[in-house]
């Protein structure tokens, strides 16, 4: 039995009462789960316990699994170079055949997949070579640890309801291309080939109840005119508001929907409409893991789970909002295109906030800068992507609270290069100083250790294997 158990070690006379509609053996698979959480000394919010031996796949799952692992094989083999039509739909199909078995997380993967393949044979800029070759190798991995529910999803619904739901905006992030393929259907006669773009807003969403983070998604297309940046695509009318302020809002709603992956579907309604207020300090009373106090604990539970190509697949697993005590070091690499900050959490440990140049919203350094620097008032809170790269603890920031505003940096206005103080596409047109308190030194080693460097580049040294695929390789003479 796998299921979630509220604190265990309080609850154990709960039993009774919650254990009223189970009969027969699974009245003794909830009374073991309780046992073996007590014995292992659970005392999180929520413990996750396996007893009763391995959940094993029903026939419809385990053939539909069996078919994908065969495309992704000759998906492998042929190489995407080589990879017509028919292959492509083989693994639309076997999406459609993996979701109706509730195998939700491989059903993704393989979507994913699918997106990757079209994306190549249509010379879009959304093909990524190692996100393509993460993606065969998840699947296969998922395949082998088919036995484990955390692996295929089978015991999440495919949508549940979220009724009367209060949610806390985190941010937005802005991302898109502009196709190279040809025109869709209905697009302007005479159009050529490399025109057309697209747009995605990801809005975060803080479910205080549920202690989880869900993605509400909205994608913009057209086949002409000019691409609108982040800032253009605030004043974007989204359920009877605007992307900017929904992207900073407090919503309470009784029409949402949610995946088995987190993404959040939200209506418009009636009889009980939505109500969508400014965030203010609602930062503040997010319970943890939403609101991080701790980043070298919090990363270090997460060090605990799963590899992430067998583990669930939640849209929004690393996301958090960082209470920051101090800003240290303010930076920006025009080299790099980088603006790079050393903040301290309430702990304090010292984390790297590291936002990349995002041609989409031209003026997201400018505004993280100036708000880093406490143009705005002082910075309380950071919300942002969390993860260690070379020993370091990295925020991809979203969002930063300060004293006087909530800045969220993808759909700030666009930067005005006749200022002479603004971060362009092709660097900065005025150095900007580093502001400095005290001097930073990364943490030990400061260089790449050989064992590090073969981590980091043996991805994606192999993801170059499907540019030529396996049946044209030839054996040294």
């Amino acid at each position: 039995m796998h299921r979630a158990l509220p604190r265990a070690g309080e609850l154990r006379h709960a039993i009774v009462d919650a254990a009223a509609p189970l009969r027969g053996e699974m009245t003794a698979l909830a009374v073991w789960a309780f046992r073996a959480a007590d014995a292992r000394g659970a005392r999180e919010p929520h413990a996750h316990v396996e007893v009763g031996g391995r959940a094993v796949l029903r026939p419809a799952a385990a053939a539909a699994f069996g078919t994908a692992a065969g495309v992704v094989d000759e998906l492998l083999l042929e190489g995407a170079v080589h990879a017509g039509p028919v292959l492509g739909g083989s693994l639309w199909r076997v999406r459609a055949e993996l979701s109706a078995a509730s195998l939700h997380w491989p059903a993704e993967a393989a979507e994913e997949l699918a997106e990757q393949v079209e994306a190549y044979a249509a010379r879009d800029a959304r093909h990524h070579p190692l996100r393509h070759a993460l993606l065969l190798a998840e699947l296969h991995a998922r395949h082998r640890a088919c036995a484990s529910p955390l692996a295929t999803g089978v015991e999440e619904a495919g949508e549940t309801a979220l009724r009367r739901v209060r949610l806390t905006a985190l941010g937005c992030r802005i991302s898109g291309s502009r196709r190279t393929g040809a025109p869709p259907v209905g697009g302007r006669p005479g159009a050529s080939p490399d025109e057309g773009w697209d747009r995605t807003a990801e809005v975060f969403l803080a479910h205080a109840d549920a202690r989880t983070v869900l993605v509400l998604r909205r994608r913009w297309e057209s086949p002409e005119g000019p691409a609108p940046t982040g800032h253009a695509l605030a004043s974007r009318r989204l359920l009877g508001t605007t992307l900017g302020a929904l992207a900073t809002a407090n919503v309470v709603t009784e029409s949402a929907s949610r995946t088995a992956s987190r993404v959040v579907s939200l209506a418009r309604s009636r009889i009980a409409p939505m109500s969508v207020t400014p965030v203010g300090d609602s930062w503040s009373g997010l319970p943890e893991p939403l609101l991080v106090r701790d980043l070298g604990a919090r990363l270090h539970r997460r060090d605990g789970l799963p590899p992430r190509p067998v583990r669930p697949r939640v849209a929004a697993e690393d996301v958090g909002v960082v209470e920051v005590s101090a800003v240290e070091d303010v930076g920006y690499d025009p080299a790099e295109q980088r603006l790079e900050a050393v903040v301290r959490d309430a702990a304090g440990n010292r984390a790297l906030v590291s936002a990349a140049h995002n041609p989409l919203a031209p003026g997201a350094l400018d505004a993280l800068a100036h708000a880093m620097e406490g143009r705005s008032g002082e910075v309380r809170f950071v919300s942002g992507s969390l993860r260690r790269s070379g020993g370091r603890i990295v925020v991809e920031p979203i969002a930063v609270r300060t004293a006087g505003t909530l800045v969220v940096p993808d759909l700030a206005p666009d930067p005005d290069p006749a200022s002479g103080d603004a971060l362009t596409p092709t660097g900065i047109t005025r150095p900007r100083p580093i502001r400095s308190r005290r001097p930073w030194t990364p943490p030990s080693p400061p260089w790449p250790t050989p064992p590090t460097t073969a981590c980091a580049t043996s991805p994606r040294r192999c993801a170059a294997a499907w540019r030529r695929p396996p049946r044209t390789w030839r054996a040294p003479a």
